[in-house]
Parts: C-alpha cells; sequence; structure tokens
C-alpha cells in the first residue's frame, strides 16, 4: 500500500525499518476506541472499516469508510488520544507505526510527509462530499455516489476486477451513512438491482450499467 511503502521502501534503514508492527483485527471489533491513546498509527492491508460518532443516545453516524490502503489513528500525528472510534466490519489486517518513531523519519524524508499528507487530503475530501450527499441529494443519489465512490477509490488501488468490487456492506451501514433507514436503503438497492443497474451477489457488486448509475448520482 502506499503509505506503507513510503515508510518501508528500499532507502529506510534498518532500525527504521523494525519500528513497523502487524496486526490483525477481528470483523466488528474496535482499531480504536474514542480516548484510547496508543499512539500507534495503522495503515489497513486488507479488510474494510468505518470511523463513526454515537449520538448521547446511541444512534450512529458513519463518518467514513476504510478501505485497503487508507490511515486510521492519523491523528496521533498531532493529538495524544482519538477522538473519533474505528471499527473492523470485515477481518482486518495492518500494519502500524509508533507516531513518534513516524515524526523522526519524516525528518529525514520530506516525501514521507507529502504522501500521509495527500492521503489524509483524500479522506478529508471525501468527507466534504458526503457533507454535500447529505445536504442536496436524495437517497438513490446518495447511495449512487456511494458505490462509484467505492469503486473508483478500489480501482485505483488494484482491487477491482472491472467493474466488479468486493461489497461487505450491510444495508445499515449505508443507512447510517447517510441518515437514511434500513428500509429505504432496501428499496433503493431493489431498485437498482431490478433496472440491470447493478448486481449483488456473494459479497461481491458489479456495476452492470455505469453511464446510468453516473446519471442518477
Amino acid at each position: 500500500m502506499p503509505f506503507c511503502g513510503a515508510v518501508l521502501g528500499p532507502n529506510r534503514d534498518t532500525a527504521h525499518r523494525g519500528r513497523k508492527t502487524d496486526g490483525t483485527v477481528r470483523a466488528r471489533q474496535n482499531l480504536y476506541k474514542q480516548g484510547e491513546a496508543r499512539g500507534r498509527v495503522m495503515v489497513l492491508r486488507d479488510g474494510w472499516a468505518i470511523r463513526f460518532a454515537l449520538t448521547p443516545d446511541g444512534r450512529r453516524q458513519i463518518l467514513s469508510i476504510l478501505l485497503p490502503g487508507d490511515i486510521a489513528g492519523g491523528e496521533f500525528l498531532m493529538r495524544g488520544e482519538v477522538r473519533i472510534p474505528a471499527q473492523a466490519i470485515t477481518p482486518v489486517r495492518y500494519c502500524a507505526f509508533e507516531a513518534g518513531d513516524l515524526r523522526e523519519v519524516a525528518k529525514d524524508d520530506p516525501d514521507l510527509v507529502w504522501t500521509f499528507a495527500d492521503i489524509c487530503f483524500s479522506g478529508h475530501e471525501a468527507v466534504e462530499a458526503r457533507l454535500v450527499d447529505l445536504g442536496r441529494r436524495n437517497a438513490e443519489q446518495r447511495i449512487a455516489r456511494l458505490l462509484i465512490e467505492i469503486h473508483g477509490r478500489l480501482a485505483k488501488r488494484g482491487l477491482a476486477n472491472g467493474n466488479t468490487i468486493p461489497f461487505p456492506l450491510r444495508q445499515q451501514i449505508i443507512a447510517d451513512a447517510f441518515g437514511l433507514t434500513q428500509v429505504h436503503v432496501s428499496r433503493v438497492m431493489t431498485s437498482m438491482r431490478d433496472r440491470d443497474i447493478i448486481r449483488l451477489s456473494a459479497g461481491f457488486l458489479t456495476i452492470l450499467d455505469m453511464d446510468l448509475l453516473n446519471e442518477i448520482a
């Protein structure tokens, strides 16, 4: 993945390479809890996760969906604890770096800073786009944009097979990302299937009519 490669490239010395740790997280387990202060920045190698907020009455708002190659815990580079928790929605395999070590590496390698900034900025752009979805698009448009966005992100990282992508997102996750009900999400996804715009099968999604999906979005 790009960020792991930037940290672990062939020009890194042995000491810096040894600071990486690898690990796994089971589905529905936390990568980070709110207030956690471990100080490790994770890069997802495999698996999907979400960053989310909970209202006082227990309702969940999903803020972002993390795919292989995305960073979790990047706030440790600037803050001492996690403000936004992250949870795996599939089994996740990751590499992790101590935030202090990354700051030391970055002193000698400005390219690392720009690599990290590019990944973080892309995530920020996605959050801004989600705000527009919530404020100005209907349910079908929001979901269409989500499918196009995820396909594009996976394709860019070589994880799409043409218009077919892994798709482990449950309807409740989509609902919590867009402030919809699960019933409403089900209705929209069923309509898209019936109109031969998408096909869902065994954890994979195929976009059958990309032009129409873009037109909806």
